[in-house]
């Protein structure tokens, strides 16, 4: 089997670039042979940018004839698309419609429903715009890179594509994360039956480890929606809880160092490689992951449970769906410093130790590179074999002019 990888690659890297390659890999391994097409947002910076790429998002002349050269080159079996927001514009899929190759499209977060692509908005969830046919709020807030602008183009272009059918009609199947984002999808208008929920998972088993390192651990960027504000109130509110090793960087960075240096028992270890990333997880008591958003599929989560880590997270989307309450982990009310500390309080301990052979049961069960491909490949065959009729012209805008 040939699989043509599509991919807009963003300007820090993220989850979603290291399930690309993590997928790519786990492929490869068992004898798929693969493509990556990719670009990437290095280009965006300011306003005047951002509203030439959210005003490109509708169609991109440029990036329409190289998927075209690509697929009419590389003959996939399967054109497996990832993020196409905004360099490449869904336009690819009516290429791959005109050029007869099956779609798969992974919906690593909420874009084809929200502007911002993360149904959040000041503070909270927000979904104020799933099922309005104008979307209106996204707009009026200016959700898409804080410009009005630049979210009234970006809204435009996405209701146009749901208009011309380019989601019901030129995507074979979607993935979705969790059942948690299948049902938000179909909420959005996606058609149920041709929505697949696979989790993301690792191309690499790290092995269980012993977490013997007395602390717990929180790895992320930091910002609001990574609910580092209630993290760090938690913390400077309960003296008594155990020793927190903060891993990573972000726009909030300058809020952790403060916290690390006037807290005894909080340290900020930095940016950290990947391999020593697992050994901190691997070495905490609990995973810490007090999100204020519905979160994808974490990668995180998934290596905590690779290596036996519970994880203590907020009760919001993926997580309530992830964690086994005092099985696999526990969940308390997002953005609740109280109950997060009450949450630790009630299982620090022997209780969180004995979890660990369940949450590593958890990833050999979901979570696995055997478990990912063999899950991938299946949603490939049914993506191959299914009917979605003949080209339709007008799925590609500018061609159909």
């Amino acid at each position: 089997m040939k699989v043509l990888i599509v991919h807009n690659r963003y300007q820090q890297r993220g989850g979603e670039d290291a399930v690309v390659a993590s997928e790519r890999a786990l492929l490869e391994k068992c004898g798929v042979k693969t493509a990556l097409f990719e670009e990437n947002n290095d280009h965006i910076r300011g306003i005047g940018s951002s509203l030439k790429a959210a005003a490109s998002s509708f169609y991109s002349i440029r990036t329409s004839n190289k998927i075209t050269d690509a697929i009419t080159a590389f003959k996939p079996d399967v054109v497996h698309v990832h993020n196409w927001f905004p360099t490449l514009s869904p336009a690819i899929f009516g290429i791959c419609r005109r050029l007869e190759a099956p779609v798969v499209h992974t919906l690593h977060n909420y874009r084809l429903l929200c502007v911002k692509a993360s149904l959040y908005r000041d503070g909270r969830p927000c979904e104020d715009c799933i099922g309005k046919s104008l979307r209106l709020p996204g707009i009026v807030h200016g959700c898409y890179r804080e410009s009005r602008c630049g979210s009234a183009a970006a809204t435009a272009s996405m209701l146009l594509h749901w208009r011309l059918g380019t989601w019901s009609y030129a995507v074979d199947r979607f993935i979705a994360l969790s059942q948690f984002a299948h049902d938000k999808l179909v909420q959005g208008g996606l058609p149920a039956e041709k929505i697949v929920v696979k989790p993301n998972a690792l191309d690499y088993d790290p092995g269980a480890r012993g977490g013997a390192g007395g602390y717990v651990a929180f790895v992320g960027r930091f910002t609001d929606e990574k609910g580092i504000p209630t993290l760090l109130d938690c913390w400077r509110n309960s003296k008594d809880l155990p020793l927190l090793r903060i891993v990573g960087s972000g726009p909030l960075e300058k809020e952790v160092r403060e916290a690390a240096s006037q807290l005894n028992n909080v340290e900020w270890l930095g940016p950290l490689s990947s391999d020593r990333t697992v050994e901190v997880i691997g070495d905490a008591t609990a995973l810490i992951c007090p999100s204020h958003w519905y979160e994808g599929m974490p990668r995180v989560a998934v290596e905590a449970f690779a290596v036996g880590t519970p994880i203590i997270a907020s009760r919001l989307g993926t997580f309530a769906e992830m964690i086994d309450e005092g099985h696999t982990g526990s969940l308390f009310e997002a953005t609740n410093g109280s109950a997060l500390a009450a949450s630790i309080r009630n299982y620090i301990g022997s209780p969180l130790q004995r979890m660990r052979p369940q949450a590593r049961r958890q990833f050999e069960l979901k979570y696995s590179g055997e478990a990912n491909v063999a899950k991938l490949l299946e949603i490939y065959k049914e993506a191959q074999h299914s009917k979605c009729g003949p080209v339709r012209a007008d799925l590609d805008p500018v061609r159909a002019a």
